[in-house]
């Protein structure tokens, strides 16, 4: 891009949105800004639950895992109710605050205080968002938005290589597993998947879209500026992400990434910078009395059942218990190395916030980074972005390429018309000549119709000799053959033919002669002739000899059946 931009992330964590301002200068995010806000109307989530497919045991797991507490001497304090939750804050940020010892060298980078001005005449949490958009930039923001932990359903297949297997076959698949989970149809806004380099999948579902998403559609009615949605991942998924761009990571070393939450935890397994494994959601939060124990059960069980071979590091995130959860795995763990989420200086610039600050805003970073496009590529395939927002942000975009190419057009204008202005003249006189064509066209074409007309006769003559040669052909075959019979016999006295039939052999002759000599006189008349008998008989008390005679061909040239034709005949004929 020709200029730097500005991004923000916001993610929803329980009843509070987290927001993250931060600005792309280069390859390195600099913060802006953090800041949370209380909802005005409470988002109703639809519970996901545990899919009721098996997948991996995962039923059975479930079962075990309800009662890991006691098999790991742990006794887990009940959940308190949803009518309890709204007494107690979700983050103590005025502690954290203090915590940070932040002098005023960038007043805007934690303002608190704009919750209160924010939150200040919203009558819902559209225009609460409105309010938040139009602090930030009344005329363009690009946003990132989260799925909250929990709300998206993880699944890892490792027993089919699925490079192998066709694009076609491999949706009609996932969507039919889907229509099991949910019992409806998902479309593929719906769910997203990822093949990875030893042939597993990673497939990731939700019930319906980002809840965040259907705040940000109302708030475009009335934000005058352009609100461009540039992403929108499930936590599991921005965190993945970012700890795979500020870490390096080595292909056989597994990690284990907490998400920390009010009211919820999410852990989440990996092999070098790829998903290994994502349990169910932990349904216990910081505010909960034990949930560390819940959560260091919840990962002995996970090495416990095999699921995961093992651990070598632990990342918390959205920490804000603080040095209290390190200090409680690293003492649980003391092979492994614990620590809070660090990002990466030369990626990210913090400017003056306290670590315990920033790493409450993890997942909003997270969301904050995916919209900057700082994270890799490979993540996209695990976008929840709807196609609908895709396609009414497409004249959004013009980069440089688009700008380019707007240029040349521009500048083609006058390039047209400099060479048209040159070619002027021969553009003239080609077009003379070609009325002077079409005209001369316009006199020739009588004389071509005359011509069409005269070739329609022709042709019809043609036939009718075609069919006239056909008759004619043999019409002379008996005269012929009677005239060489008696021309013949003019020249052999004393002999003469009794009788003459058509048979299927030939022409059958009978006759007779006064002397038998002259029978092969008779015969050689033909072209073809045998003679079949000769026998003696006594007519008028003189001997006399009959004769019979079978003819194949009169003549040797059968063309002397058929009449001559004129030499100009024959030609029409040939051509």
């Amino acid at each position: 891009m020709f200029i730097d931009k500005e991004y923000i992330g916001l993610a929803l964590d329980g009843d509070v949105i987290k927001l993250a301002h931060v600005k792309k200068e280069g390859n390195t995010l600099r913060l802006l800004k953090l800041d949370s806000f209380s909802l005005i109307e409470k988002i109703d989530k639809k519970a996901t639950g545990s899919p009721s497919f098996e997948m991996e045991d995962e039923q059975t797991l479930e079962a075990q895992e309800a009662d890991s507490g006691s098999v790991f001497g742990f006794d887990e304090s009940e959940e308190p109710s949803s009518s309890d939750s709204s007494s107690e804050e979700d983050v103590d940020f005025e502690e954290l605050e203090a915590q940070a010892n932040v002098e005023d060298e960038e007043p805007d980078l934690l303002a608190l205080d704009m919750v209160d001005e924010a939150e200040e005449g919203a009558q819902s949490n559209a225009i609460l968002l409105y309010n938040i958009l139009s602090d930030i930039d009344p005329k363009s923001v690009n946003v990132g938005l989260n799925i909250p932990a929990g709300e998206t359903i993880f699944q890892t297949i490792r027993d089919t290589d699925f490079n192998e297997v066709k694009t076609k076959d491999l949706i009609d698949d996932l969507e039919a597993k889907l229509e099991s989970i949910y019992g409806t149809t998902k479309s593929t806004d719906h769910y997203a998947y990822k093949i990875r380099e030893d042939g597993s999948l990673v497939l990731a579902s939700v019930e319906d879209e980002a809840p965040l998403l259907k705040v940000v559609n109302e708030t475009k009615d009335f934000y005058s500026g352009k609100l461009r949605v540039k992403s929108i991942y499930p936590d599991e998924v921005a965190l993945v992400n970012l700890v795979r761009d500020n870490y390096q990571l080595k292909p056989t070393e597994l990690s284990a990434v907490l998400q920390f939450s009010p009211e919820n935890c999410r852990i989440i397994f990996m092999q070098g910078d790829q998903i290994w494994q994502i349990p169910a959601i932990i349904n216990q939060g910081t505010k909960n009395e034990g949930f560390l124990n819940t959560v260091f059960s919840k990962i002995l069980f996970q090495l416990d059942t095999g699921k995961v071979p093992g651990i070598d590091q632990i990342i918390l995130t959205n920490n804000t218990l603080g040095e209290e959860a390190v200090q409680f795995f690293r003492q649980n763990f003391p092979d492994l190395k614990v620590q809070e989420f660090e990002f990466n200086q030369e990626k990210f610039k913090s400017g003056n916030k306290s670590p315990e600050v920033v790493n409450a805003f993890t997942t909003a970073i997270a969301a904050a980074w995916a919209a900057a496009g700082a994270s890799d590529d490979e993540v996209s395939e695990l976008s929840f972005l709807p196609a609908y927002v895709r396609e009414r942000q497409k004249i959004f975009k013009l980069q440089w390429h688009g700008l380019l190419l707007l240029i040349l057009i521009f500048l083609s204008i006058p390039t047209i018309n400099y060479f048209y202005q040159r070619n002027a003249a021969q553009i003239e006189s080609l077009s003379s000549e070609l009325e002077l064509t079409e005209a001369r066209i316009t006199q020739i074409e009588p004389i071509v119709q005359s011509t069409n007309e005269i070739s329609d006769d022709l042709a019809l003559l043609t036939s009718k000799l075609a069919l006239l040669d056909s008759l004619s052909t043999n019409s002379k075959a008996w005269s012929t053959k009677m005239m060489m019979l008696n021309q013949g016999m003019n020249g052999i006295p004393n002999s003469w033919f009794s009788s003459l039939s058509q048979t299927q052999d030939g022409t059958f002759i009978e006759g007779y002669t006064m002397y038998r000599n002259r029978i092969p006189a008779i015969v050689d008349l033909f072209a073809e002739a045998t003679l079949l008998n000769v026998s003696i008989q006594e007519m008028r008390e003189e001997e006399i000899f009959r004769f019979s005679i079978i003819v194949k061909e009169f003549a040797e040239d059968p063309s002397v059946y058929s009449p001559e034709k004129p030499e100009s005949i024959e030609q029409i004929l040939n051509n």
